[in-house]
Order: C-alpha cells, then structure tokens, then sequence
C-alpha cells in the first residue's frame, strides 16, 4: 500500500497509473525488463535516473524508493524473474 501510494505521487504521471507508459519516452512497466529482471538494475535507474527519468536518491528516502520498487515489481501482473518481489531499504542504499 504505501509502495503504490508513493509510485502514485512520484511516478505515475510518466509511467501512467495502470503503469502502461507514455512509450517512446516513458517507457510501459508491464512484464518490462527492469521491472521484471535484476532487481540492481532496476533500483539502480530509480536512485539515478536514465534520459527523461530524473534520480531519485537525492528526492526520496531509501524506504520510499524501496516501497515503489517493490510495487513496480508486484503491480500489474508482474513476477520477477530473480525471485526479489520485496526490496529493502538497506537494498536501496547499497
């Protein structure tokens, strides 16, 4: 709950809140490879950003980036392949 609260606020207004996107530039979130791959690469982008995507280590707390992370990774039908469907803070912060 606080991971979709939280993706509402902060990322839904380029990932849309059903996640589909706004592809080119902001790119769907289902069954996506980052949502769905390693879980490093897709804390990585959220913490630092990639072209239009803005960094968001220095906005938001690792707790938060943690809680958006794990509902990109359960939202939407979503099954990680790594197995990580729960992101810690201390992930974050790494």
């Amino acid at each position: 709950a606080e991971g979709e609260k939280a993706y509402l606020a902060r990322c839904s207004a380029c990932h849309q809140a059903n996640g589909a996107g706004l592809p080119p530039t902001f790119p769907s979130l289902i069954n996506s490879p980052l949502a769905i791959g390693p879980v490093a690469d897709h804390i990585d982008i959220v913490n630092n950003g990639k072209n239009a995507m803005p960094a968001f280590k220095s906005m938001l707390s690792p707790k938060e980036i943690a809680a958006i992370v794990t509902y990109e990774r359960n939202a939407w039908g979503n099954v990680p392949t790594d197995g990580v469907d729960v992101v810690q803070p201390r992930d974050v912060a790494k």
